[in-house]
């Protein structure tokens, strides 16, 4: 009866030690959670980044007169009069 016993208990402690470590709320599963969590951060980063120099342009674009004409001249190939506007096809 003790052997019995000892087994089911030894098997119970398997059990669970197999549930924290491959369960879907284990140690593998929040390896994979952080490393998630990781990547996201990163991403956020970049965007903060990006949406920085985003408002950079917006400001320029809202109060530097030269920046608005370099933009509507590079972008919309609006020239001056007596200008000739040259577009080369990149390959």
């Amino acid at each position: 009866m003790k052997r019995v016993i000892s087994c089911l208990l030894l098997a119970v402690i398997f059990y669970f030690v197999w549930l924290t470590w491959f369960g879907s709320r284990g140690a593998r599963a929040l390896g994979t959670v952080e490393s998630e969590i990781d990547r996201i951060k990163e991403h956020n980063r970049e965007l903060k980044v990006e949406n920085q120099r985003f408002g950079h342009k917006i400001r320029l674009l809202q109060n530097d007169a030269r920046y608005q004409e370099l933009v509507v001249r590079r972008e919309l190939h609006m020239i001056r009069e007596n200008e000739i506007l040259f577009i080369f096809e990149s390959r």
